[in-house]
C-alpha cells in the first residue's frame, strides 16, 4: 500500500501501476510553441500550394527540377513541424501519468487523447532519486537522465521517490 502523498494519486491492478502527477503549466513556453506550431503550419500550407499551383503546374522548363528541390525542403519542413508538435504536447498536458508495468515504466504526459509517451525498460533504469538541482523526481536510463514530476513539491516528490524505491528497488542504497 502508497501513502498518502498530497497531490499524488496511486491506482494499482495486477497488470501494473499507475501514478498521476499534477503539472506545473509553463506559459511562456506553452505560447511560444503554440506561435512556432501556427506558423509551422501556415508555411507548410503556403508551400504546398505555391509548388504545386505556381512551379510544379507553371509549365517552365525548369518546373520538374525546381518542383524536386521544393519538395525535399517541405519535407524537411514537415520533419520540424513532427519536433515542434511533440514539444508544444509536452507543454500543453496537464497532467503527467506514469505507468509501472512488470519490465517498463512509461511517462506519459496527455493531451486529450494525443500526448506524448515515453518508455524505458526497467532492466536499464536506476533507481528512483529526487534531483536537488531541478526539485523533481528523476531515474537514469543508461547515459540518460529523465526527470518527471516537475510539479510537486520538494517534499511530495521526496515521499514518491522513496515509495517507488521501497516498493520497486528495496535493494537500492538509500543515497541515491
Amino acid at each position: 500500500m502508497f501513502p498518502e502523498i498530497q497531490d499524488v494519486e496511486f491506482e494499482e491492478n495486477a497488470e501494473r501501476l499507475k501514478v498521476v502527477l499534477p503539472i506545473r503549466r509553463q506559459w511562456i513556453w506553452f505560447a511560444l510553441f503554440t506561435t512556432m506550431l501556427l506558423f509551422w503550419l501556415v508555411g507548410l500550407i503556403w508551400g504546398l500550394f505555391f509548388t504545386i499551383r505556381d512551379v510544379a503546374l507553371s509549365g517552365e522548363r525548369y518546373a520538374f527540377v525546381f518542383t524536386i528541390m521544393l519538395l525535399v525542403w517541405l519535407y524537411l519542413w514537415y520533419r520540424l513541424g513532427k519536433i515542434l508538435w511533440r514539444l508544444w504536447q509536452y507543454y500543453a498536458a496537464g497532467r503527467e501519468i506514469i505507468f509501472i508495468e512488470k519490465d517498463r515504466l512509461i511517462i506519459r504526459r496527455p493531451v486529450s487523447i494525443i500526448g506524448t509517451t515515453d518508455a524505458y525498460h526497467f532492466d536499464h533504469i536506476s533507481s528512483f532519486f529526487f534531483s536537488f538541482e531541478h526539485k523533481c523526481p528523476g531515474i537514469d536510463y543508461g547515459n540518460q537522465r529523465v526527470y518527471f514530476g516537475q510539479g510537486l513539491g520538494p517534499e511530495p516528490a521526496q515521499q514518491l521517490v522513496k515509495a517507488l524505491n521501497d516498493r520497486y528497488f528495496s535493494h537500492a542504497d538509500d543515497d541515491y
